[in-house]
């Protein structure tokens, strides 16, 4: 299997994908009603924007990290966040050295501090997945499945997080955390990968993902 999308769920794709094209500079690949995606290159996978009318009502279950070099970079990324439309979200974060914003649809993400391993990810730092409140063996055996459904190899492990990286070594992390709310409402965020027997799925911890066929 291969990660081929991130998708979001959203009210308007083309103004979400808008949003997203504009604030991380990916081009606007597909453009077809239902479903607008963005796609870099580097990062080997797209974002995908699919419609769907239904009002948001939980934070999401997977969210974007976007990368910072330095205290200034990261004011101006999010000043250039809210300035496209994106909010400040309060989430029961606290004070922390990163901004948790929503994007037009209210889907959230962070702009971080500087951190060493994003230095070279480009302005996408992760795509990251909450695995909830886990023992370390169901959490080890998550990211091995998404290391597994997504073709990209283990790069890191920290307690909380445990880091997968693309084989070219390059683009965004894939993140999987131990923490976070279990699942309580259908998933509006979700990874497509390619592979054989196409159909809706869910990970060891409920959250959806989607497998298509290649091509």
């Amino acid at each position: 299997m291969t990660l081929k999308a991130v998708v979001f769920e959203v009210a308007h794709p083309r103004v979400a994908a808008g949003f997203w094209a504009s604030f991380v500079d990916w081009p606007i690949t597909v453009d077809r009603p239902g479903r607008v995606e963005l796609t870099s290159a580097a990062a080997g996978f797209s974002l995908a924007f699919e419609e769907n009318a239904a009002p948001k009502t939980v934070k999401n279950r997977i969210h974007l990290d976007l990368a910072s070099s330095s205290a200034a970079a990261q004011a101006s990324i999010v000043d250039k966040a809210l300035a496209l439309g994106a909010t400040r979200a309060d989430i029961g974060q606290g004070e922390l050295p990163w901004e948790v914003l929503a994007d037009p649809a209210g889907n959230e993400f962070c702009v971080l501090e500087p951190r060493p391993e994003y230095a070279e990810t480009g302005a996408l730092a992760a795509v990251v997945i909450d695995g909830g409140p886990i023992e370390p063996t169901a959490f080890e055996r998550l990211a091995e499945f998404w290391s597994t459904t997504s073709g990209w190899p283990i790069g890191q492990r920290h307690p909380v997080q445990i880091g997968l990286r693309a084989p070219s070594g390059v683009g965004p992390w894939l993140e999987v955390l131990r923490a976070g709310d279990a699942k309580r409402a259908e998933d509006r965020v979700w990874l497509e990968v390619t592979g054989p027997a196409p159909g809706r799925r869910q990970d060891p911890e409920g959250n959806d993902f989607q497998v298509v066929s290649p091509g």
